[in-house]
């Protein structure tokens, strides 16, 4: 199950959490989604009030720029007067008053013209991330400053990354973007012409019998590229938000378990431990006893269990690899 359907820290899925916070700003009615085929109905399950053709489906992956592409498609024939937060529904944010205001002043900044990212106040010298350097504050009206782009940077090795960290001014590139639909479809046209011109022929033909004909002529004619390197980092009307917001990329289960518990053990569940702690268990429903145990991952899936030491816990790869070279398909 991908990790945005799982309830990894509370009663929510992460996908859930994603649209409950921005419930206050954007109606559910004015809600899409992106996903491929095999999560249309998962999505429905778990959002039963979204509705079903706000559900867009990429064919097969060619990237981010591509698959929003598509959602850009469907908004502008919704309403291409839009503006439009793009938002991964895989990632945590703790400080939901501050987000919402970051999302605010982004608005403003894209009512502007501008195509705005979302930069997150670094934490330390984080290598694992994309970077953002600001540039001059732009004069526009909202609760958070908004800045130009400078450049965006690839993920750094460390040196560099503490030397942005001591600079100040650089930010984690957190991959949430928010643009009007007007000025997304001039850079498409600008940098990704390929993929303008399915936007083009998506938006023309969304909701009609056309629509999934016309999909599958122009998908392979879409450009295989990410956002960023495809648009953001090409425009040159780009701005960030620095954002303070408890951003979390749940990229790990060592991750998650600095996330909900630091030192301390955190379940899913009921639990009892004894002389034991750093422990992470996800095993909803049942008890879980821990006697003399400390930093360790515990995840029972109900068809697989997973015990792991903390810090190997991304070695997790090396068991699906091994799962495929036994053909254990039932267990992928």
């Amino acid at each position: 199950m991908p990790k945005q359907f799982l309830d990894l820290v509370g009663q929510r899925t992460l996908l859930q959490d994603t649209v409950d916070r921005i419930t206050e700003l954007v109606p559910r009615e004015r809600t899409f989604l992106v996903a491929p085929p095999e999560h249309r109905e998962l999505i429905h399950e778990q959002l039963p009030d979204l509705a079903r053709d706000h559900v867009v489906v990429e064919p097969y992956p060619r990237g981010n720029a591509a698959a929003v592409a598509l959602a850009m498609a469907a908004l502008h024939a919704f309403d291409p007067e839009a503006v439009v937060a793009v938002l991964p529904s895989d990632h945590m944010v703790e400080k939901r008053a501050r987000y919402r205001d970051v999302l605010i002043a982004a608005t403003a900044a894209a009512e502007a013209g501008y195509i705005v990212t979302i930069g997150i106040e670094p934490a330390g010298p984080e290598t694992g991330f994309g970077w953002v350097e600001s540039g001059d504050a732009l004069n526009t009206k909202g609760p958070v400053p908004v800045r130009e782009v400078r450049r965006f940077v690839e993920k750094p090795d460390r040196a560099s990354a503490e030397r942005m960290l001591a600079a100040g001014g650089h930010y984690w590139n957190a991959g949430m973007f928010v643009w009007s639909v007007a000025t997304i479809l001039d850079a498409y046209r600008e940098h990704l012409p390929g993929t303008s011109r399915a936007i083009e022929a998506l938006a023309s033909a969304h909701g009609t019998e056309r629509y999934e004909a016309v999909l599958g002529e122009v998908w392979e004619q879409t450009d295989r590229t990410t956002l960023d390197y495809g648009i953001a980092e090409k425009a040159r009307n780009v701005a960030v938000v620095p954002a303070d917001i408890g951003w979390h990329d749940v990229g790990s289960w060592e991750r998650l378990a600095e996330i909900v518990g630091g030192r301390d053990t955190w379940s899913a569940g009921d639990h009892i431990a004894v002389e034991s702690g750093g422990v992470y268990a996800w095993a909803p429903g049942k008890v879980i006893a821990l006697i003399g145990v400390h930093d360790l991952i515990v995840i029972d899936t109900g068809d697989a269990l997973l015990v792991a030491a903390k810090d190997q816990s991304e070695q997790v790869k090396a068991v699906v690899e091994r799962l495929k070279q036994e053909g254990r398909e039932d267990l992928l």
